[in-house]
Formats: C-alpha cells, sequence, structure tokens
C-alpha cells in the first residue's frame, strides 16, 4: 500500500506533467473505482496537486468563463494496490519499466479501472489489481481525520496524547489513519526499530524518552523515505507516475527482512502476525520489557 512518501513522490513526480492542463474526457472502465459525475471533472483544468496523508487532491477550476467559477476536486486514494500513471500520449503510452501487476508496459492493460485524457492529448492511467482504491470528485478536499506526519501539528505532545490514551498495540496505534496520518507498515516497523520499541507493547507502556525517540524516528523514516522516491519492493504495486521505480526498499530497516540478520547486532530478523499484518522486528534490540514489575 502506498504510505506517505510514496504518495508524496507521486504528487511531486505528477505535479509538472499535469498542471494547468485540462481534462477533455474520462473513460470509467470500473464503475467500483470511480465516485461522483464525470462530467464535474470535463473541460476543467488542473491548477493544483496536493497530498493530504495518503490521499492525492488534484484542484479543478472551470474553463469556460460563461458560467460562475466553481472549484471541483479529484481525489485519489490508492488503498492497497493503486497507481496513477502518466502519458504524454494517451493513444501510445509506454512506459520503460514493467508496470507491478500488469504484465507489461503499456497502457492501459488489464488492471486499468479509469483513463482521464487531456486536452492536449496525453492523459492519466488509474490501475488497481483489486478495486479498493477510488477516484472520487468532490466539492471540497477529502481530508482525513488525522494529523499528517509531516504537519506541523504532529509533535512529540500530540503523540503523547495519543499513544497515553490507549492500550492498543503501539503499531496498530501508529497506523491508524484517525489519529495520525501517512504510516503504513513499512515505516511503522522501521521507525520502531530506530526506536528500540517492540511493536506489541500496549501504547500506554511507553515511557517519555521512549515516545520522544519514536517522534524523531518517525520523522526519519519518513523523510528518508521521500528522499528515495518511495519504496518500490517485490511484493508492491508502487511505481511513480512516469513509470520509474521507487529506491527506499533498498534501505529497510526490518521490514521484508525475515530471516536476514540485524544491521545493528547481527542477531536474525523475526516477524510476528497480528490484526492481519506481519511486523518485523529484531528480537535484541527491540526486547518486550517485562510490564508486570
Amino acid at each position: 500500500m502506498p504510505e506517505l512518501p510514496e504518495v508524496e513522490t507521486i504528487k511531486r513526480n505528477l505535479e509538472p506533467n499535469i498542471l494547468g492542463k485540462t481534462i477533455s474526457d474520462i473513460k470509467i472502465l470500473s464503475p467500483k473505482n470511480f465516485i461522483g459525475k464525470k462530467e464535474d471533472a470535463l473541460n476543467r483544468k488542473i491548477v493544483s496537486v496536493d497530498r493530504y496523508g495518503k490521499v492525492l487532491v488534484i484542484k479543478l477550476i472551470r474553463v469556460d468563463h460563461d458560467r460562475p467559477l466553481h472549484n471541483n476536486y479529484l481525489n485519489i486514494h490508492f488503498k492497497l494496490s493503486g497507481q496513477i500513471l502518466f502519458s504524454p500520449d494517451i493513444n501510445h503510452a509506454v512506459f520503460k519499466n514493467i508496470i507491478p501487476f500488469t504484465g507489461g508496459n503499456k497502457m492501459p492493460a488489464n488492471t486499468t479501472r479509469v483513463v482521464i485524457k487531456f486536452q492536449d492529448g496525453s492523459g492519466l492511467f488509474f490501475n488497481d489489481l483489486r478495486k479498493f482504491g477510488w477516484i472520487k470528485i468532490s466539492n471540497e478536499p477529502l481530508k482525513p481525520k488525522g494529523i499528517d506526519v509531516l504537519s506541523k501539528e504532529f509533535t512529540v505532545k500530540y503523540l503523547t496524547v495519543i499513544l497515553k490514551s490507549t492500550k492498543k498495540l503501539i503499531k496498530i496505534v501508529l497506523m491508524d489513519q484517525d489519529k495520525m496520518t501517512g504510516i503504513g507498515n513499512i515505516y511503522a516497523n522501521d521507525s520502531l526499530f530506530i526506536s528500540k520499541i517492540y511493536p506489541l507493547r500496549p501504547a500506554n507502556s511507553l515511557k517519555e524518552e521512549e515516545i520522544k525517540n519514536l517522534y524523531q524516528a518517525i520523522l526519519k523514516v519518513i523523510k528518508e523515505g521521500i528522499k528515495d522516491k518511495g519504496s518500490s519492493g517485490a511484493d508492491e504495486a508502487f511505481i511513480l507516475p512516469t513509470g520509474e521505480k521507487g529506491g527506499h526498499q533498498r534501505h529497510f530497516l526490518v521490514y521484508q527482512r525475515e530471516g536476514k540478520p540485524c544491521f545493528v547486532c547481527k542477531t536474525i530478523i523475526k516477524r510476528v502476525k497480528h490484526h492481519g499484518r506481519g511486523s518485523f522486528f529484531c528480537p535484541k534490540c527491540q526486547q518486550p520489557p517485562n510490564l508486570s514489575s
């Protein structure tokens, strides 16, 4: 699933390619993946591309000035396997790399759910193997409830309040988008490793110093993920809109490293399953504390 660094990378890659373009047509190949009336996006110019948590938000304005100005937004959530690809020629969309989960490098593919065409002949392809992702048209940007972890509102104090108010597992709390947005399985695992916190600890068991360390670790892994242009791991759908792969998978600390030695102490990384997800950790660096003492 694309997390904050991946969606931020998509935003930065997509923005110079689509800013100022006008939508001329939208082909909805899977109604489940498109919510709203496509007519509300036609003949509208893209004036900004933003990110709120894991949601990509494209702002549109009318280009026919005989009608009242009214903004609309294309909100895109990639969920587990969503992709957005840009081609300068929508009728000849060929990419240098094989696009994950499509089996080829040409668009549209068998996983393409929505095609957005611009007046200049370029276009976007929204792919989603599992059909959980969506494009929604709205009058306002669809912002998640939680605080974006790169925003000024995300502070040590805020994180402390969130963690001290629940007995849920720390790993689960970090991924709760109603509390803080942008952290998924990749960056939760590695931030807990950096801060030496066992992933199955109750959130309210963390001490003040541990919370401070975790806060710094979250910012560190998120910013490094952005610097590496996201993660395109072997089992991940993420790819940049122009077809290049991300590079953060080469810098995983514990995520997807089960059975391999810890970079710090050489202990073998283990994986434990809970709530339908796998958590990766170093048994030595992230020892569970004796909470009964």
